[in-house]
């Protein structure tokens, strides 16, 4: 075998070993959601309280740090492992660690101690006791961050590095640590136990690292300088790479507010199981590709090889947008019944299922955009044009933030946790379509008549899918059987399809799998 073809199988076979450890993750993080919800339901004062107060630590790094952790560290990182060597990259990932460190701390301190007005200003209309018990809360899930810090900074080494299969693990851990008090120790301890596990299950994501990092040579030291020209240069990229991922929090922390007065609260629940689901489905696929291909897009840049950045972002979005699609469909047909099957219980109410079906409907619509838009986005990253994702970000943005804000002035009744959701998929859609445009132009992801012509076939057989689904779900009453005839029936109609118009994506797929066989 030549080195080529094993330098291809070794990326297939990681990526197929990510991939079954992203799904294993992101099952377990269902099955806490589910425990969650139905230990809670999503009315109550535990439920709202623990839903607002998870919230806020991730919002608040999300916004003053989040998205520059790991993307404004591999680019250095890796440009000053191929132009200057192994030990200026090493002693550059030291004092970026520390750097974090320091950082994090702070806004656990300040988390902690500005708890109250933080907790008024994410929901403002809570009554007094949920007020209460959410500050209780937010102050045991503010020392999160640091963690948080921490494990996505020993993310982007090991990634660096060669090693995928342990960053991908730390979600599953987490996830397992809440699973297990769940299960265990909830009936004894409570909410409030549920919020100290999930700050175990962020310490547990950073520390199941140190191992692989000594393994691949990275030793901590705490007294390094925190300012260096390479540090300089990640911190010059940095406040790019931060506002280009505002979207998310930001819209986060409005829809919240807005969501903390559709019925007395209950739509902070509605929306965060909700966007919880669609991020796991949506995540699982596009974490795998942005992720594993990153530190390879980094590469390809500091090496100057523009045409296999675009071959690889071409192959990405058309391999994303043929999964995704059809599942979008499903989702937006069958997402009641699939609310009902995961948390209806006796304190998670058919209202609750209903509330919480409509949002997930809406964010369903931007599934595709979401995973094709975190494609563009790394690349732009990769290469350090980071002014790009940052400028269609706060554009979008602003565009989601001004309708929601236009629409709770003037119809405030009228404003639903559907209607929330749909415009943060709006949202989506335009920083996608921006980004799209500025890659082409620039040469990073120009799509050629073949790759349209696949896409629109792909679409158009997911959307012709959906009178399968439809009525196959329509034919039986119990949720269970709706969600099972209905897949089964939309998968069969696709796949036909797809082979039909001689889909490109499937036929290579089956090929492979012939070949295999």
């Amino acid at each position: 075998m030549t080195t080529d073809n094993k330098q291809k199988s070794s990326f297939a076979g990681t990526a197929v070993l990510m991939g079954v450890i992203i799904l294993a993750a992101k099952v377990l993080g269902l099955v806490r959601d589910i425990l969650v919800g139905r230990t809670y339901g999503g009315s109550s004062m535990d439920a709202i309280a623990y839903e607002t107060a998870s919230r806020l630590p991730v919002t608040v790094f999300d916004l003053v740090i989040g998205g520059v952790v790991t993307t404004a560290f591999i680019p250095v990182y890796n440009s000053l492992l191929v132009k200057k060597g192994r030990q200026e990259a090493l002693d550059f990932a030291r004092a970026y660690v520390n750097l974090i460190l320091v950082i994090t701390t702070v806004i656990a301190v300040l988390g902690i101690l500005f708890a109250a007005p933080l907790v008024e200003f994410m929901a403002p209309e809570l009554d007094s006791p949920t007020h209460a018990l959410a500050v209780r809360l937010t102050r045991i899930l503010f020392p999160m961050v640091i963690f948080t810090g921490l494990a996505f900074s020993f993310v982007g080494y090991l990634q660096s590095n060669g090693e995928y299969n342990i960053p991908a693990v730390i979600s599953l851990l987490s996830n397992g640590i809440m699973v297990g008090y769940l299960l265990t120790l909830n009936r004894f301890c409570g909410i409030a136990g549920l919020a100290v596990a999930m700050l175990l299950g962020w310490a547990a994501q950073a520390m199941v690292q140190v191992p692989a990092l000594k393994r691949l040579g990275y030793s901590h030291r705490f007294r390094t300088p925190l300012w260096s020209p390479s540090i300089r240069r990640a911190m010059g990229n940095a406040l790019p790479i931060l506002l280009s991922t505002w979207t998310t929090p930001v819209c986060t922390l409005i829809n919240t507010r807005l969501a903390s007065g559709i019925e007395n609260g209950r739509g902070i629940t509605a929306l965060g199981y909700a966007n919880r689901l669609y991020t796991i489905l949506v995540g699982l696929f596009s974490f795998v590709a942005t992720n594993l291909l990153f530190p390879y897009f980094s590469r390809a840049a500091a090496e100057g090889e523009t045409d296999e950045t675009d071959r690889l972002m071409r192959i990405s979005v058309r391999t994303l947008v043929f999964i995704i699609a059809p599942i979008t469909v499903g989702i937006f047909l069958l997402a009641e019944p699939f609310i009902a099957l995961l948390f209806e219980s006796d304190v998670f109410t058919p209202d609750d299922t209903a509330l919480t079906a409509e949002a997930l409907s809406a964010f369903a619509l931007s599934m595709v955009f979401l995973a094709v838009n975190e494609v563009l986005v790394k690349g732009f990253f990769a290469a350090e044009k980071t002014k790009i994702p940052m400028v269609s970000a706060l554009l979008a943005m602003t565009v989601n933030v001004g309708a929601l804000l236009i629409l709770s002035g003037a119809a405030p009744d009228r404003l639903s946790v559907g209607l929330i959701a749909l415009l943060s998929g709006g949202a989506t859609l335009l920083n996608m379509t921006i980004n799209a445009v500025r890659a082409h132009r620039r040469g990073m992801m120009r799509l050629r008549k073949g790759d349209w012509a696949e896409l629109t076939k792909i679409v158009l057989c997911a959307l012709a899918m959906a009178p399968a689904v439809w009525f196959a779900a329509g034919t039986v009453s119990s949720d269970f059987m709706k969600i099972i005839l209905g897949a089964a029936a939309g998968i069969a109609v696709y796949v036909l399809l797809t082979l039909l118009v001689r889909c490109e994506t499937i036929t290579g797929i089956l090929g492979k799998i012939r070949s295999k066989i």
